[in-house]
Order: structure tokens, then sequence, then C-alpha cells
């Protein structure tokens, strides 16, 4: 029996690497495998994450990810990769990596796997699909198959050849639910300055929608000319794209100071001021943020860089606090869309069978990784899709004997 696979990415390389054997032929446009899977986690590859759940995925079809978890957890993934010989590690977060912090070692490591067990064809990308005739057409060659696993990715990182060009191909047939991008960045209508751009601080990023908290994130918060990024960002990013998809009201709230309430912040600042009656407000800022942000966080809290500690009152100090423990960015748009890292949205998971990624019409057809309509979280959820989906069809294609 002929296993005809679409794309050389991550859920590819898992699918061939589990396969052990059999007459499977990978086709990809690039000129090599894993291309994407080299830019993960900043070249560091955050593979998986101990925390898991649905909750930490978005789908039209909230439970479509419970047999993948029950069947390949976080876990089964570390096993797998100690057996194929990389080794990992994990930090406090959670967040699981090679032991090396590079891609490369995945890529590498499952590359090797996988072809021992399947064909590689690069530089041929996919024109046509003809599921009636299980005929795949690339610009010089023309593919039959009894099987076909479509391993495409989304529409992200498009240079990586994630470019979404399968959903054009398979619309007609195969039901595809709107689509968003993922693990962004965004652009606020409030900006600081340009001397604030690239400012890193570690604080608590909290979203709101039309008034209502949705999710917060304790972690790196970098302020740009356009907007916000960093971790914190990442890590609340995916509900908020779909928020901005929904025309919803958005506001990222942020706490300079998440390990004290606004009333310790308070009586902490007013300290200060007291012990240094005679030093700016300016001044007695330098050793509570970064400099570079001072101007703008006086300039919200409408409060003069020079005035004396011994001259703030009531009203100045509770504008101060309120600026580091609750500042509030309004939402405009996604700011980065060629390098977002994830597609929300994509083969609506209602007509796939959980138990094999199989389609519910065309049933030798299966889906597995990205180009399917679940989203994770940041923190090396989407590669565990990858991996979780690819052993999920491999299990059942293993069953059938092929």
């Amino acid at each position: 029996m002929r296993i005809l696979v679409i794309g050389a990415g991550v859920s590819a390389l898992f699918f061939a690497s589990f396969m052990d054997g059999g007459d499977i032929t990978v086709i990809e446009k690039n000129e090599f495998a894993g291309r994407k899977l080299l830019a993960t986690g900043n070249g560091r590859c955050n593979f998986t994450n101990l925390n898991q759940g649905k909750e930490f995925f978005k789908s039209n079809n909230p439970g479509f990810v419970d047999y993948a978890i029950n069947t390949f957890d976080s876990n089964k993934l570390i096993g797998y990769f100690n057996e194929i010989g990389i080794a990992t590690t994990h930090l406090p977060s959670g967040r699981c990596y090679p032991l090396t912090m590079s891609s490369k070692t995945v890529r590498d490591s499952l590359f090797l796997k996988a072809k021992e067990n399947a064909e590689f064809v690069f530089n041929q990308e996919v024109i046509a699909i003809d599921f009636d005739k299980k005929q795949v057409k690339t610009k010089d060659k023309s593919y039959t198959y009894d099987k076909l696993v479509i391993s495409t990715g989304g529409k992200t990182l498009k240079n990586s050849g994630s470019d979404g060009k399968i959903f054009d191909l398979i619309k007609d047939r195969v039901k595809v639910t709107p689509m968003t991008y993922g693990i962004t960045n965004f652009e606020t209508k409030e900006k600081f300055s340009k001397k604030a751009k690239g400012t890193k601080i570690t604080g608590k990023a909290s979203l709101l929608v039309d008034g209502k908290y949705i999710k917060s994130s304790v972690d790196d918060i970098i302020f740009q000319n356009y907007g916000l990024t960093g971790t914190a960002i990442l890590d609340i990013s995916n509900e908020l794209s779909i928020s901005l998809k929904n025309n919803s009201k958005i506001q990222i709230e942020i706490d300079f100071f998440p390990g004290s309430t606004k009333e310790e912040f308070t009586f902490y600042l007013r300290n200060i001021a007291k012990k240094f009656p005679a030093r700016t407000i300016k001044e007695i800022l330098i050793g509570i943020i970064n400099e570079k942000l001072i101007d703008d966080i006086l300039k919200v809290a409408r409060v003069s860089p020079d005035k004396k500690a011994n001259n703030l009152n009531d009203k100045d100090f509770e504008m101060l606090s309120k600026t580091l423990k609750s500042l509030r960015f309004n939402i405009t748009d996604i700011h980065d869309r060629v390098n977002a890292q994830v597609t929300i949205g994509g083969v609506d998971t209602r007509y796939i069978d959980p138990k094999t990624m199989a389609d519910e019409k065309y049933k030798d057809v299966f889906f597995i990784g990205e180009c399917l309509d679940v989203a994770g979280d940041c923190g090396g959820y989407n590669i565990w899709w990858a991996a979780a989906s690819a052993f999920v069809s491999s299990k059942f294609l293993r069953s059938l004997n092929v």
C-alpha cells in the first residue's frame, strides 16, 4: 500500500519516523526538510510543555485534541526523543527543549529517523490534488496513492514554505474554517517614545476583551515603536488574535510589579520619596524602573519629571501607582503577519476523525499538524500537536499493516 505525504515539515518528519517502514514517499517544495522547525523557539526548539490540557489549544472543535493528549502526551514525546537519541531538558515553567538548546538537533535527528522509513523528494511543489482518482500533481510529475497524508502547515512563515496554498487546492472538497495569525505581536493606539523602543521588562500582561479579563502572563514585555511584543504578549496572543478577528474592543493591561499589590507599591513609593525629599520624581524612579521608560511613565501619570519628592501629593502617588500597576494599551491590529508562529484556523476538525486524523468523506486522506484547525499556545504546544497528530494517524495506518 502506497502512502504519499505532502510536505516535509515537522509533522511529516514525525509521521515518517513513527511508521517504521513501508512504501512511503514524502514530497516537499523546499530543498530540504523541516525548514520551519529550524526557527522554532528562537532556534532553541521548545518542543512540548509539561503543563498539558485542551485549554492550551484553540479550535472551533475544542474537544478534538482530547484523544491525542490521552494517546501521546508530553511525557511520551520526551520518551520518544530519548529513544531516537535526543537528550532533553525543561525549565521551571514546564517548557521542554533539546539539551543542546538547538532546533537543528531536533530537525536532524528526526530526519535521520524519518528517511530510514520513507523516500523524500524535494523541490516538488504540489499544484493539484484529485481525491477521486487518488492522484497528486506537481509541476514535474504525477503521483498516485492509496493513502494521502497532508502535512503542509498553515499560512504562517511563508518563507519556510508554509504559505497556505494547500487550502486553495482543497477548499472545494474539504471544509476550511476562517484563519488568522497567532503567537505574534501587536500594534497599539498608544505609543511610547523612540527612547523607549526595544526596552524589556519582566511584568504581567493581561488581556481584556470588551472590558472583561481573559488571560494573563508574567514574563518579558518589550515596548516597540509599533506597540508591544515579548514572551508575555506571545502567551496571550492567540486569544487576542481571535478577539481581533471578532472585532472586539481589546486592551492589554501591564503590571510592572506583579509581586506587589497596588497598596504595597504605593507604600513603597511613598517611603522612597520621604527618604529622599530633595530628589525629583524622575530621580526617584531611576532605581525602580528602566530609565528609558521614565519619561513615558511620567507623561501617562501626568506628573512633572522635575517635581520634587517632597512636593508630591496624594493624586501624584495615586496616578503613579495606577500607571505602573495597570497601564493599558488599546490594541489596533496584528503587527507581524509574516513572522507569526502559528495559524489559527484551518481544516475543520468537525469533519476529521480524532482517532485517525482521516477526513470524514475522503477516508483515505489524513490531515496532521498545523493545517488542521488546532492552534496551540506559545510554549511548545504546536510542536507537540504536530507530533501527537502524526502519532495518531501513523498508529492507525500501522494497524492496517501498511
